[in-house]
């Protein structure tokens, strides 16, 4: 029996603990240990309450910034949770390198975990990164921007010069090597991208394990398709976006039969629109079926969700709020399958482009042109092939030095 730990650092959203899930559910169903780390003890109770794998809050930062402007590169993001502080940096790094040595784990297994990855460095303790393409970027140096963002080559550079400076000094107080580049920080035992290349958010990579989604929440409600309409619209709308509104009148207007997940939608809204063809879902849905009587999928863009339509051959119509959601979207538009609009869209306006992506058969084939591609693909098979992976780390080295670094 061994060890592992499971991570997740930055994010807000329940495909961090989808991924993570069915990895923990197999490695102790072999007889191993595992513990979750997570930022969101809320979510992990919700996600893991069935599966009995023990977990706690992970070392995450209390003050983060507020940029006017949305990050344009991932050093730029590092620098926006916590990296900017070094005292703060400081903080999470002995707080990530303190449980790792105390649990003791043969390997981590980290999930959008930049933090903990660093930590993982001063203790010496091997690595299995996951995530998609937006959580493990390009080994390049420097690591690109975000495509379509207008950040320059220099903004890119200084960005990268600061988080480094910052990380060094946290390495140079443990007498540990500077890393002379970021792309040095994700160079880790082993990685595996999660998601498919034509949804990688920097585009396909040649020299990267692609696996595929690995984990979809089997709980949820399970809901019913409120009407035999012909058309079936699927709606998940992130809380607290001004144009929730305007989309939901929309969709009441379309006259298809829709199923909304708002989370945390209050009882007045739910009672406002709840109608014969329209339900308002406050609570996780559950995904598995739904999206083989789908015509159309709109959402604020999240992968899981994308990704789960688009096998399915569902079109989507996308209103990303954030730097990760913008990039699939344009994946997702780039390869003809769906159309993506901005929060100021008015409601006349989104129901234009409903009817465009219902009513032009183009969307519909690239969706299907995707999902016959992957029409083999097995989400378990995959979350077999990483936990074989995991399963090859054996007991913990003792590497010269390595975990004598100063714990003050």
């Amino acid at each position: 029996m061994s060890r592992i730990v499971l991570t997740w650092e930055l994010g807000s959203n329940l495909g961090h603990l989808a991924r993570l899930l069915p990895l923990a559910i197999r490695l102790k169903s072999r007889g191993h240990s595992p513990l979750l780390v997570t930022r969101n003890l809320g979510l992990a109770a919700k996600v893991f309450a069935e599966a009995g794998i023990p977990y706690i809050q992970a070392p995450v930062a209390t003050t983060v910034a507020h940029p006017t402007q949305q990050a344009g590169s991932y050093a730029e993001i590092l620098w926006n949770q916590g990296w900017a502080d070094r005292s703060q940096l400081w903080g999470m790094v002995q707080g990530w390198a303190n449980l790792f040595r105390m649990f003791g784990p043969v390997v981590t297994v980290l999930d959008h975990s930049p933090t903990a990855i660093l930590a993982a460095r001063v203790t010496a303790t091997p690595t299995v990164l996951i995530g998609t393409g937006f959580e493990l970027p390009p080994s390049e140096n420097p690591i690109p921007g975000f495509p379509q963002s207008k950040v320059s080559e220099a903004a890119i550079l200084e960005a990268e010069h600061r988080v480094l400076a910052n990380a060094n000094w946290i390495l140079n107080a443990m007498m540990l090597p500077p890393m002379l580049t970021l792309r040095e920080l994700f160079d880790t035992d082993r990685r595996y991208l999660t998601t498919f290349p034509e949804l990688d958010h920097y585009g396909p990579r040649p020299n990267e394990k692609y696996v595929g989604p690995i984990g979809e929440l089997s709980g949820g409600e399970h809901m019913i398709w409120p009407s035999k309409s012909d058309c079936r619209i699927f709606a998940y709308l992130r809380p607290g976006i001004a144009s929730n509104a305007v989309i939901l009148r929309a969709l009441r207007s379309t006259k298809a039969a829709v199923i909304c997940f708002l989370p945390g939608a209050p009882a007045d809204l739910v009672e406002s629109f709840s109608t014969d063809q329209f339900k308002i879902a406050s609570r996780p849905v559950r995904l598995a079926g739904l999206f083989n009587n789908t015509n159309l999928c709109v959402s604020y863009a999240p992968s899981g969700t994308v990704t789960s339509a688009l096998l399915k051959g569902v079109p989507q119509l996308m209103i990303p709020q954030h730097p990760e959601a913008q990039l699939t979207a344009l994946r997702v538009t780039a390869m003809g399958a769906g159309l993506t609009m901005s929060e100021s869209h008015s409601e006349i306006e989104v129901v234009h482009l409903m009817r465009r992506l219902l009513g032009e058969s183009t969307f519909k084939v690239h969706a299907s042109d995707f999902a016959q591609k992957y029409r083999g693909f097995d989400a378990a098979q995959a979350a077999d092939f990483i936990v074989e992976q995991i399963e090859q780390f054996g007991p913990p080295s003792s590497k010269p030095g390595a975990r004598k670094a100063n714990a003050a």
